[in-house]
């Protein structure tokens, strides 16, 4: 199956809740958000540039639980844009990922579990250091696929780790520039690389006080090939709601791929992000 076809797949199944039967249990809903900001200068004696920024983000999550079963799927889709002086429009946000969790009661706090995480990006970037700018990711250049098979660990609702030994995960790079060059690790002239190792998924939610929620996401890989270098992907939001529709939030993610080097220094390096924001969000 084509990679394309596979995730057009994994979103389906994402969302073919509606054609389940009457006898289940589920809990659906999600998040949708706009933030805009702009700063406009003339003759502005102490400097700088005009700026313009936007970004969008979807969040969607469809939970089942009947009896001893348990199957959590969420969506996460987000995009951002900004303009600053002459550099023209660049994106500051873009992602793609799914995550299905399925888990069967097995004894105490711990489950049977499996796990598929996929995640990729809509739109191509940019190393805007190099003139012309060169192009280093694209759709599906890269997108990862994990398949995890373990148990799973929640002794409450705010706090959920699964532990696999059995852990597939798949490097896509379909563009043939890209592939040629190597990137993300995948064969030359490849367009798919395969590990297989161990992974914890884990997340803790918590609702630091009224209108204050705090969400952790820790994402651990190791190929038995190479177990010396560990995968992270660790992601952090605190969102403060104002009201109903406005709301401000802090968010920050941590990666570390030894198989991504940066562009600059040719090493895999810490890769950090953080983002304020403030907008409109609704929650349903």
């Amino acid at each position: 199956m084509k990679p394309i076809q596979f995730s057009a797949l994994v979103f389906l199944i994402g969302f073919q809740i509606n054609a389940q039967s009457a006898d289940t249990t589920w809990k659906k809903g999600g998040t949708t958000g706009l933030n805009f900001s702009q700063v406009g200068l003339k003759h502005w004696a102490g400097g700088g540039d005009n700026s313009l920024a936007f970004s969008g983000l979807l969040s969607l999550y469809a939970n089942y639980k009947f009896e001893k079963t348990t199957w959590d799927n969420s969506l996460e889709l987000g995009y951002g844009l900004v303009k600053q002086g002459d550099l023209g429009v660049r994106k500051s946000d873009d992602k793609i990922i799914y995550v299905g969790k399925y888990g069967r009661d097995f004894t105490g706090d711990w489950k049977y579990s499996g796990l598929l995480d996929f995640r990729s990006q809509f739109a191509s970037g940019y190393d805007y250091s190099k003139s012309p700018k060169t192009t280093i990711s694209k759709l599906m250049a890269p997108a990862y696929l994990t398949l995890a098979l373990g148990a799973d660990y929640r002794p409450s609702d705010k706090f959920s780790a699964l532990i696999s030994p059995i852990t597939g995960k798949a490097t896509f790079v379909t563009d043939k520039k890209l592939s040629d060059a190597a990137a993300f690790g995948v064969d030359s002239g490849k367009t798919v690389r395969t590990e297989f190792g161990w992974f914890i998924n884990s997340q803790y939610k918590s609702t630091v006080m009224t209108g204050i929620d705090f969400t952790s996401k820790l994402n651990l890989f190791s190929s038995y090939q190479d177990i010396k270098h560990v995968d992270v992907n660790w992601e952090n939001q605190l969102l403060m709601k104002v009201n109903q529709y406005v709301s401000a939030s802090f968010a920050t993610q941590l990666i570390f791929d030894n198989d991504v080097k940066d562009a600059r220094s040719g090493k895999a390096e810490w890769q950090f992000k953080e983002v304020l924001s403030a907008g409109l969000l609704y929650k349903f």
